[in-house]
């Protein structure tokens, strides 16, 4: 099937930003660079609606509220009829749970006329229970995953169909992030950074699956060994004044600088020797880790969830086991002491994200998926629809 112009409606229920926020409006610039069209589901105030001003018009009628509220869904289940009688998209491209049942039921209620798709992004559990097979296996037509970790776990499971996923990572600007010596200067005048000190930056929000405390005591543990070592910490979140007081009693607060949300990254992470991502949870397709590499910084992160299909360990950087701190100062250690290595490991790693993981490839891959969606709707459409 031919790449001809289609009508995609993407839904989400976030209000504020993060990495399925950035997925979206990534996708929606992309997507109108290629010559489609985008409309954008979301709650009134979202971030979205800012994010994907100049690409996408926003349909900011829905609540999306989750649990038991029958006014609230059928408020929503109502304005998506109307959206798609009104609108006539080609494709329903859903990210969350309250959106993936508003769409579904609303197309179902409408003769499942219109292909429903949705992207998993994180790795929590899904439960096997009638409803959520119902949902998965006859509402919704495909389901894309950012990592194919996560990937094959779904096909095992009995509420999904191993024929209708697939895997597509995430993408990067890989023109916006890139390696800028000037930059690097002012950047590392701006944060109070030494010529000669060396720069761990981790760029995640301030929440436990992020696992900024295993970096943290790592630091610790190297107050001798890399005196001259550097935390920036970039990001907002609930353990922000716990993260405070936990470099406080590790006697690593001259070390650690918080430096909160930015919007600039492209230009912070300038200052950076290496990054860090050592998460614990829900870490899929690291936005922050695939932005750093295309800078040229080799990452040292954990390998929970799909962080390990990101960096082979000991060439874009090094793998450690999560929720483990030796094995990360170990790593920091050897990036310190071996300036060479990150420079080697930070230029494959930019070859890498342009090859696998630009925003041109997610897009292009996304857009194929769409496609064969299409296809094979028409397909079943024509025989009775496949359970």
């Amino acid at each position: 099937m031919k790449a001809s112009s289609l009508h995609i409606f993407i839904a989400d229920p976030h209000l504020q930003g993060g990495g399925q926020v950035r997925y979206i409006s990534t996708l929606a610039a992309g997507l109108q660079a290629s010559g489609h069209r985008v409309t954008i589901g979301c709650r009134p105030g979202s971030v979205l609606i800012e994010q994907t001003s100049q690409h996408a018009f926003s349909y900011d009628r829905f609540l999306f509220k989750g649990g038991l509220r029958p006014r609230a869904w059928i408020h929503d289940l109502r304005a998506a009829r109307l959206l798609f009688r009104t609108q006539h998209p080609d494709i329903i491209h859903v990210n969350g749970s309250q959106d993936h049942w508003t769409m579904a039921l609303a197309n179902q209620a409408s003769g499942h006329t219109i292909p429903l798709l949705r992207t998993r992004h994180n790795t929590y559990a899904v439960s096997p229970n009638p409803a959520n097979v119902i949902l998965n296996r006859q509402l919704t037509d495909f389901q894309i995953v950012v990592c194919d970790t996560v990937r094959k776990t779904l096909a095992q499971h009995p509420a999904f169909r191993a024929d209708r996923l697939c895997s597509i990572h995430n993408g990067v600007d890989t023109d916006l992030y890139q390696r800028d010596e000037a930059a690097r200067l002012r950047a590392r005048q701006e944060f109070n950074c030494k010529p000669d000190d060396f720069v761990c930056g981790i760029v995640a929000r301030l929440v436990p699956a992020k696992g900024h405390r295993f970096l943290f005591e790592a630091a610790a543990l190297l107050k001798d060994e890399v005196p001259n070592l550097i935390i920036l910490v970039f990001g907002q979140g609930v353990l922000e004044n716990e993260l405070t007081q936990l470099a406080s009693d590790l006697g690593i607060s001259s070390r650690v600088r918080f430096h909160g949300f930015r919007t600039d990254m492209q230009y912070c992470v300038q200052a950076f020797d290496i990054g860090a991502q050592p998460s614990i949870d829900c870490d899929t397709s690291s936005f922050s880790m695939k932005e750093q590499m295309a800078a040229c910084i080799p990452v040292v992160a954990s390998d929970y969830g799909g962080l390990h299909e990101i960096i082979d360990d000991g060439k874009e950087g090094f793998l450690v086991p999560h929720g483990t701190v030796e094995p990360l100062a170990w790593a920091l250690k050897k990036l310190a002491q071996c300036p060479e290595l990150g420079r080697q490991m930070g230029e494959t790693a930019r070859e890498r994200v342009c090859r696998e993981f630009s925003s041109a490839t997610f897009v292009r891959r996304t857009v194929e998926v769409y496609l064969e969606v299409l296809q094979s709707f028409k397909k079943d459409n024509t025989k009775g629809r496949g359970k």
